[in-house]
């Protein structure tokens, strides 16, 4: 219940929003795939979840293998183009 009432930002509304308006449509018009669709974009928003759930879609995070030598510092060598 917590993560329906908690977290709505603008992308879950506008979710909310499209599925509202979709589900309308479908019964006016007696679309009924438009009507799934409504349903499916309703309750992503009420349920909070994406296409990506459970982070699959996030960047593996990196590893620190331990080759990285912290504290060093590393010396630039500036380079004139000639004329």
């Amino acid at each position: 219940m917590e993560k329906i009432i908690n977290g709505w930002n603008f992308m879950r509304w506008l979710r909310l929003g499209m599925g509202i308006y979709a589900l309308v449509a479908a019964v006016l018009q007696q679309e009924w795939i438009l009507g799934i669709a409504g349903v499916l974009l309703a309750g992503m928003a009420l349920l909070n979840i994406g296409c990506c759930t459970g982070s699959t879609c996030s960047p593996m995070p990196r590893r620190n293998n331990g080759s990285g030598k912290t504290g060093t510092t590393i010396q630039y060598e500036e380079i004139k183009a000639s004329k």
